[in-house]
């Protein structure tokens, strides 16, 4: 185990980059690769004593916050975190600068299996025992979240806190969180047809005419109805109805006498359909769930038997637009997911998956002495609200923060308050 650092000024802090090579597989003292882990650390001016704040970014698959600054303060929930803490910015392994996995460059399945969060854990230790730190605060957002619940669960020695922002992970078989993710997802589509109406037929008419007209992204791929409905992802976020309604207001023009739909509308949905910029996000979104039993890409399935998800469009039933949810096709429709269909098929097979959850060690979390808090969001697609306020009962001690001020993507629309509401209603006691 190897570390460097190297530490500058920006944004009146001072800023550490640390690089940490790492075990490719922990525990395994027979396998030799290695792979190196990168972290930023902010300190505040005088700040060199305070307790270290680690971030665990959400996804999977996204490299951690870049701060820039137009000013020299640092505002969000960052700027809040460094009233009081360290923080440390940690690129999860296969992202960012910690040996980054390129769409353009697929790697095979038995390599992926080491990206998920137990990994994602152990190299967060490696580093924090390397930092000489005393165990840390952590703060998970969506994925994040799901991270540190492997913490509590493997390494409860090293945090101190744990504050989560729509990351408590339903700890139940996979096809039940499907479920839960596509009814959320049926009722925030009604509430975009209630709040603009129009929006439930024009979204029928552009599949239609993309079932039966051949439209092409600037990628140079063809545009799907079912691709298209992928522009769902915006039902859970903050602001998303309007990017929706705009993006629905005028898709379509005529040329030479045909409907056609426009150039600005197809760079759009290319912008919001797109993995180029994140593969391993689709490649193994399912495998973050896995457990003893193969994930048999359990969203497909799922959609599938749910009303209003299913691919073929029936004039019976609504027509849906998806959420977080990863279907085999997209492997053959999106060309940076080409070159990765098989290792992701043999991912959705795999059935002997390594725990990364201990019920014990969970409920134990308070008894540790670690302090944690919940914002759980009410109208979360994601991760659904009731699989999040069970898997809260099983943590020792944690305080849900319930809500439905913001969507799931809450930390980076008014951070500040929602991690110092978090951050006192853990101390709190």
């Amino acid at each position: 185990m190897n570390l460097t650092s190297t530490s500058t000024r920006r944004h009146g802090h001072t800023v550490t980059e640390h690089v940490l090579t790492t075990p490719l597989v922990h525990g395994d003292t027979a396998d030799d690769r290695t792979i190196d882990v990168f972290a930023r650390e902010y300190v505040p001016l005088g700040g060199e004593d305070l307790p270290a704040l680690l971030f665990l970014q959400g996804g999977p698959g996204h490299g951690a916050l870049r701060p820039t600054a137009p000013t020299r303060e640092i505002g969000g929930w960052l700027g809040e975190a460094l009233k009081n803490y360290r923080v440390i910015l940690l690129d999860q392994r296969g992202t960012g600068r910690s040996t980054p996995v390129d769409a353009a460059v697929p790697l095979p399945a038995e390599y992926l299996t080491h990206l998920r969060a137990d990994s994602i854990v152990a190299d967060a230790e490696l580093l924090r025992e390397a930092l000489e730190e005393k165990p840390w605060s952590l703060l998970g957002q969506s994925f994040g979240g799901f991270c540190i619940t492997t913490y509590l669960s493997q390494h409860p020695e090293g945090v101190a806190e744990a504050f989560f922002t729509g990351g408590l992970p339903g700890l139940v078989p996979i096809d039940d969180v499907y479920r839960a993710t596509y009814a959320k997802t049926a009722v925030r589509n009604e509430r975009l047809h209630a709040q603009f109406p129009g929006s439930a037929q024009l979204i029928r008419d552009i599949c239609r005419h993309l079932d039966t007209h051949e439209e092409f992204l600037a990628d140079g791929s063809r545009l799907s109805s079912r691709r298209f409905r992928m522009v769902g992802m915006n039902l859970g976020r903050t602001g998303g109805f309007d990017t929706l309604n705009y993006l629905l207001e005028d898709p379509f023009h005529t040329v030479g006498g045909e409907k056609r739909l426009r150039t600005p509308f197809l760079l759009h949905v290319a912008d919001e359909v797109r993995f180029a910029d994140a593969p391993l996000y689709a490649v193994v979104h399912e495998s973050i769930y896995g457990t003893d039993t193969a994930t048999n890409w359990a969203a497909s399935r799922i959609g599938e038997q749910t009303p209003g998800f299913t691919e073929t469009i029936e004039d019976a039933d609504p027509v849906y637009l998806y959420g977080e949810h990863i279907r085999p096709w997209l492997f053959d429709e999106d060309p940076a997911l080409r070159p990765w269909k098989d290792a992701a098929s043999e991912l959705a097979a795999k059935d002997d998956w390594t725990p990364l959850y201990d019920s014990d060690a969970l409920a134990a979390t308070a008894d540790n002495g670690i302090r944690s808090a919940a914002a759980v969001y009410l109208d979360d697609i994601f991760v659904p609200f009731e699989l999040s306020m069970e898997t809260a009962s099983h943590i020792g001690g944690l305080r849900p923060h319930v809500t439905n001020r913001w969507e799931h993507n809450g930390l980076g629309v008014d951070g500040a308050t929602l991690f110092r509401t978090l951050r006192d209603l853990a101390r709190d006691h």
